[in-house]
């Protein structure tokens, strides 16, 4: 295999995305603040249910920080209950969307689009929790 042919893949690709190493770094960062926020509100919520004696509600999990799966610009964590899921995407070009909830598997749908940061977002991922909490717990 000769590879000449990916160094000079790689180094396009470098050229192209060099300025973006810095915006990326800060998505990294809101979307670690972001996640770490959410997973001390879900652990309240996992230990409250528990607390009232319905521990089979608790198996709400919030998912690291990670590459997004579709987009090299953008970075990602998980919402999951079950087979009702939500993400959040945090876009070096300082935007968050969260997607969902919806099944796992199914199309990934409804976004919605906020600043980087700030309150507005937490309300809306906060939101996003309890509405992906309340659709994955219906009987």
């Amino acid at each position: 295999m000769a590879t000449q042919r990916l160094i000079e893949l790689a180094e396009r690709l470098a050229e192209r995305d060099r300025e973006l190493s810095e915006s990326l770094g800060r998505a990294w960062e809101c979307a670690r603040e972001l996640r770490e926020k959410l997973a001390a509100a879900a652990e309240a919520f996992r230990q409250t249910v528990r607390e009232r004696g319905a521990e089979h509600l608790a198996n709400v999990e919030v998912g690291p920080v990670e590459p997004d799966q579709k987009h090299v610009d953008c970075v990602q964590f998980r919402i999951a209950r079950g087979r009702s899921e939500a993400l959040c995407v945090v876009k070096a070009a300082g935007k968050v969307t969260l997607v969902g909830p919806y099944k796992r598997g199914k199309k990934e749908k409804p976004c919605v689009d906020f600043p980087l940061g700030g309150a507005e977002v937490e309300r809306g991922l906060e939101d996003l929790l309890a509405t992906l909490i309340e659709k994955a717990s219906e009987r």
